[in-house]
């Protein structure tokens, strides 16, 4: 049954400043369908341009396991909120402010034990059982590459 759009949104902002925050795989196996679908996450360009590893793309449970778990230690002590949503038919798009501690080695910089800040939007497509079926994320990737001592050419 396809929920409501008001419904929508608080799947959206259980997972982001709920479930991921706090690791709750449960949780996030409860809202993501298993075949769902991440067409661009979160910080893929910054990945890209310094060589890391993590999944870009691809489905999102097994970017749960091979991506999650190193983001969130390298990342600690996550603060979100929401600054805005909005939902129509089976979409939402919600912007997000970030505040982390920079508390392991991301994107190939080390530890540097200090807070930074991000804001990102997100789009969320619904299936017919009202569970997230894709999503693309798009990062103040900039900000975050400059607030991690990356020096930019």
């Amino acid at each position: 049954m396809m929920n409501t759009n008001k419904e929508n949104k608080t799947i959206v902002e259980k997972l982001i400043v709920d479930a991921l925050v706090n690791n709750d795989v449960a949780t996030v196996k409860d809202l993501v369908a298993t075949s769902a679908v991440t067409h661009r996450a979160g910080f893929a360009s910054l990945y890209q341009a310094t060589g890391d590893a993590i999944p870009q793309d691809g489905n999102f449970m097994d970017w749960m396991r091979d991506g999650w778990d190193v983001l969130h230690a390298a990342l600690s002590d996550q603060k979100v909120r929401v600054v805005s949503i909005v939902a129509e038919d089976n979409q939402v798009i919600a912007h997000f402010h970030y505040n982390v501690l920079h508390s392991g080695t991301f994107t190939k910089m080390p530890a540097t034990n200090k807070r930074i800040e991000w804001d990102e939007i997100g789009i969320f497509k619904f299936n017919k059982d009202g569970k997230i079926q894709e999503m693309w994320y798009m990062i103040d990737e900039l900000r975050v590459a400059q607030e991690l001592g990356h020096k930019l050419v």
